[in-house]
């Protein structure tokens, strides 16, 4: 008893172990799996998708400026004259709205040439690039640089090139919408940049995961040692009755003596295993389930955005999903299938 109690202490830490080395490598195959998904992503992005989107947001923010530097000058153009270079930048805004409007027009032709040039089939594209309310705001960016265009070709630039004429009054309306188109233009380049920020951010909560699996524990010395001295004790009184150096009546009166010492280490040493060894497996059992929970409910959720982005009828993403180990059952093989405190209890009872 007293070498099977001190060998299954001995190999409590292991067996715990054991079972969150199988969960970590779990998490890791899948960490490794979400990986490689997203090197896939990467890869089509950069090579079909990525030139259109930073040329198109290049264009918007070009615009965008212009725009406030226009605004500062017709504001101006009301109540003093205004230079060369002044029109110029006026005339610069003008030419590029309407290359800005060339660039929209096309931008959904363009990325549909590149799907068919994808080496996936199709398979991992971004072909929607305007979810949600991006699709308003593309449509409203269009609409606005119609009526832009349209105002500052009748502003007509070449009656102001005498530098000492000024500019009639301009309605309200005008700076307010030039303050609009602004507000849509920025809002829209950052929806066209979303996508490329899904990866990024996915690929930032990958890079930063760490996975922690050894579970160490130190039996409780002071009580363990208490017990071993009551088991050795048990031991040599056992041994003595049965070389015949005890009677019965000697056995009886020492196990009366010392008996009630013996059951006491007992409690002690159940106790003592009871508080450190199932109180921390039980902590950190919460904690890795806590940490597991979080992980692949972040990964449900990031796979889920980016499929926002995919065409209908791909289900790659949803096949990776399926795919990840975590929906089967984890295999563990532990040391033994005995634990500790059965073991304390099986003897606590025996003693009685």
């Amino acid at each position: 008893m007293w070498v099977q109690v001190g060998r299954d202490i001995a190999v409590a830490g292991p067996s715990w172990s054991k079972l969150l080395t199988s969960l970590g490598d779990m998490m890791r195959g899948n960490i490794a799996d979400s990986i490689s998904l997203l090197s896939i992503l990467n890869d089509v992005y950069l090579n079909r998708v990525s030139y259109l989107v930073i040329g198109l947001s290049t264009q918007l923010e070009e615009c965008h400026s212009l725009i406030a530097e226009v605004h500062i000058i017709v504001s101006r153009a009301q109540s003093t004259t205004i230079s060369q270079t002044e029109i110029g930048r006026i005339q610069l805004l003008l030419d590029t709205f309407w290359y800005l409007k060339t660039t929209l027009d096309d931008f959904d032709s363009m990325l549909s040439a590149e799907t068919l040039k994808s080496s996936y089939n199709l398979h991992y594209f971004p072909s929607h690039l305007r979810i949600g309310d991006c699709s308003r705001l593309f449509r409203t960016v269009q609409d606005s640089l119609d009526w832009q265009i349209i105002w500052l070709t009748t502003f007509n630039i070449t009656n102001i090139t005498d530098i000492n004429a000024n500019v009639s009054t301009i309605d309200d309306i005008i700076f307010f919408n030039m303050t609009v188109i602004r507000s849509n233009i920025a809002n829209l380049s950052q929806c066209l940049l979303s996508y490329k920020e899904e990866l990024n951010s996915f690929e930032d909560q990958l890079s930063m995961l760490t996975l922690t699996t050894n579970f160490n524990y130190e039996p409780p010395t002071t009580s363990l040692r208490r017990f071993s001295m009551a088991l050795q004790w048990l031991h040599s009184i056992a041994s003595q009755y049965i070389a015949n150096s005890l009677s019965k009546l000697d056995l009886a009166t020492a196990l009366q003596a010392n008996g009630s010492t013996l059951l006491t280490n007992a409690d002690l040493l159940y106790s003592d295993i009871e508080q450190s060894l199932f109180s921390k497996a039980r902590d950190h059992i919460n904690q890795e389930e806590k940490d597991m929970v979080s992980f692949y409910r972040d990964l449900l959720a990031r796979v889920a955005s980016l499929q926002r982005y995919m065409f209908t009828n791909d289900t790659s993403l949803e096949q990776f999903m399926r795919r990840l180990s975590i929906w089967r059952m984890p295999i563990v093989n532990f040391q033994k299938s005995q634990v500790v405190l059965l073991l304390v209890t099986i003897y606590h009872s025996a003693v009685r």
